[in-house]
């Protein structure tokens, strides 16, 4: 504990002293004494300050005067006033006995035969036994954290050991959306994270032994919840301590050693876990991209990711886009992102097996009946929507296949993406065998044989007159009405009239023809697809 002026009060030397005023301040810290005989305090005190004085010249000073030096004294968080009678006055004066009142400045009157310098190498000694003490505690807590790490540390290791250090509760935590997370807590810890309102939070003032921000949340029946932040933490972790005994100085130190050592664990977590996930993507790329050779490394990787011969999965890819354009490094630039989408699927397949790519994200989910599945993807979508509202996720489905077949699906549920997102962009999951007779661009990989499929007039429309090609593709999404065709591009009706003459006279297209229309339709799709390719 740090002394306070009540140990400074217990000293041999002020065994005959005398409190005269500012009774409420005797638990203010000390952090040092000196002399002062002059008023002009305010050039040089410090923080925490016994002040030891006979009050030389006072008796000359008007109460004014001796009001503006106390109030200096307050202002500086003076820790106490020792005044020497009987030397330059006989009777401290009223407005100092009046003012340590009302600032809670203890105020000690000593008789003329103290020497100052038994107060002050008392006090001294008093105050060197004390950071002593700390210096000596802090040596034994921070040799204990560091036993700890040597010995394989853990957050489950490290709140045990804080909560023992500071006899308190202690918690490791995440705050998501406003609520507490619990991570772990040791065993004496019953009191529920998530029902702390976290909005209530309220800086603390940093003190000789903190470096860190804390942060403290009132309780009921008077309790507090101290709190403060592990830096460059991805999950925005936090170290908690209900305070069930008041915290000391001494404390805090404990509280600083477990919030360095956390950090410690977390890069140490990072580093772990980004070794495992890149061996992990690492046979997953061979997995889904038929590149594993022997049967004996098939056999390993489906032991390592749960997997099962003869069970039926679907591979699945997400995207996502904003303002209909695909963002092509999201998940790249954006870890945490892509980490949210795969949790949302773990809360439905927990055993899903996932590739992070910097546009995409592959999932691998057990086999269910395609009503279910795609309902259960909505979920996932409707989370994600709310979570991210200037984003639109996309979802590719595969058919049902058995592992053996995941190259061959990993990119039909690929092209799927690709392709059905050209049909209907309003929609979020497109399923393989709902692409019907779009399927045959599966079929076709050379792209100047999928351009065969585009009508020449369609194909001239669409290289020389970008505009018209445009507008007739607009109208055709738009069901052939003109009027919302014209609202979609922007123009007047007149104006789309002009238009769509000008392509019948180029193309002779027969808008009543059906055929004829899901021709054009076919080889719009065909040119988005190619256009994105080119891309």
């Amino acid at each position: 504990m740090a002394v306070i002026l009540k140990d400074i009060q217990q000293i041999d030397s002020l065994t005959n002293a005398k409190l005269v005023a500012g009774n409420e301040g005797t638990n203010k810290i000390v952090d040092n004494i000196m002399i002062t005989e002059a008023p002009d305090v305010e050039r040089w005190i410090t923080p925490n300050e016994v002040l030891l004085s006979s009050l030389y010249g006072f008796d000359k000073l008007s109460t004014d005067s001796i009001h503006d030096f106390m109030q200096s004294l307050n202002k500086h968080n003076c820790s106490g006033l020792i005044i020497k009678t009987s030397r330059f006055i006989n009777d401290i004066p009223q407005q100092i006995i009046e003012d340590s009142n009302q600032f809670d400045i203890p105020l000690i009157e000593i008789p003329q035969d103290v020497k100052y310098s038994d107060i002050m190498l008392e006090t001294m000694q008093l105050l060197f036994n004390e950071r002593n003490r700390m210096l000596n505690r802090y040596k034994i807590i921070n040799q204990r954290f560091i036993k700890l790490a040597i010995q394989n540390s853990s957050y489950q290791s490290i709140v045990n050991l804080l909560s023992t250090l500071v006899e308190n509760p202690a918690y490791i935590f995440k705050i998501e959306d406003g609520d507490g997370i619990d991570i772990v807590h040791n065993k004496r810890a019953e009191y529920p994270i998530q029902s702390i309102d976290f909005t209530k939070q309220k800086p603390l003032p940093k003190t000789e032994y903190t470096n860190y921000q804390y942060f403290e949340v009132s309780l009921h029946e008077d309790r507090k919840f101290l709190m403060v932040k592990i830096a460059n933490s991805q999950d925005d972790l936090y170290i908690g301590v209900l305070q069930e005994r008041s915290l000391q100085d001494i404390d805090f130190m404990a509280i600083e050693n477990a919030v360095n050592f956390t950090q410690m664990e977390v890069i140490k977590q990072a580093a772990l876990e980004q070794g495992l996930r890149t061996y992990a993507n690492d046979i997953i790329d061979d997995l889904i991209n038929g590149k594993i050779t022997s049967e004996e490394e098939y056999q390993a990787t489906l032991k390592h990711f749960k997997l099962m011969e003869d069970r039926d999965y679907r591979v699945t890819v997400i995207q996502a886009l904003a303002d209909g354009e695909i963002q092509t490094d999201y998940f790249r630039d954006n870890p945490r992102d892509a980490n949210r989408v795969v949790t949302q699927f773990k809360v439905f397949w927990p055993d899903a097996v996932y590739r992070v790519r910097q546009n995409r994200i592959i999932l691998i989910i057990d086999d269910e009946p395609t009503s279910r599945l795609q309902s259960t993807l909505g979920k996932v979508l409707q989370t994600l929507d709310a979570s991210h509202p200037s984003l639109n996720f996309q979802i590719g489905l595969s058919e049902n296949c058995h592992p053996k077949e995941f190259p061959s699906h990993a990119s039909q549920a690929l092209k799927t993406l690709q392709i059905a997102g050209h049909l209907n962009k309003s929609n979020q999951i497109f399923n393989y065998n709902d692409l019907g007779f779009y399927r045959f661009l599966f079929q076709v990989d050379d792209p100047a044989k999928l351009k065969s499929f585009v009508t020449e007039d369609l194909l001239k429309l669409y290289q020389d007159k970008p505009e018209l090609y445009t507008t007739l593709k607009t109208y055709l999404d738009h069901n052939q009405n003109a009027k919302a065709s014209a609202d979609a591009l922007f123009i007047h009706p007149k104006t789309m009239s002009y238009r769509l003459n000008k392509i019948q006279e180029r193309t002779n297209i027969n808008f009543s023809d059906v055929d004829e229309i899901f021709r054009l339709n076919v080889g719009i799709r065909v040119l988005n697809v190619l256009d994105e390719e080119n891309n």
